[in-house]
């Protein structure tokens, strides 16, 4: 089993094939993941990892699960879904 530096490392790896830029944060609390735009740098996710009951699952700060950390694409399609608005907005 992954630990969750290594399932957020794995979804930061993802995000960056897609211009989003990301910084791990590990001071006060569970490791997490901050996930912002460079057009948009004030305006972010931050994103932890959670155990459900079928494995471990990203979680948006407002504590929506977002994708299971077996699906990459999926919680990568959150990030685009939630925040590429704002980006496009922006580009």
């Amino acid at each position: 089993m992954s630990s969750d530096v290594e399932l957020l490392q794995a979804l930061a790896d993802a995000l960056a094939t897609k211009s989003w830029s990301t910084t791990p944060l590990s001071h006060d609390g569970p490791v997490r993941l901050r996930v912002t735009h460079p057009y948009v740098p004030a305006v972010g996710e931050t994103v932890s990892v959670m155990s459900q009951r079928f494995g471990p699952w990203f979680r948006a700060s407002t504590g929506e699960p977002m994708a299971a950390c077996s699906d990459i694409p999926g919680a990568v399609a959150y990030i685009e879904r939630t925040l590429g608005v704002l980006v496009r907005q922006r580009a």
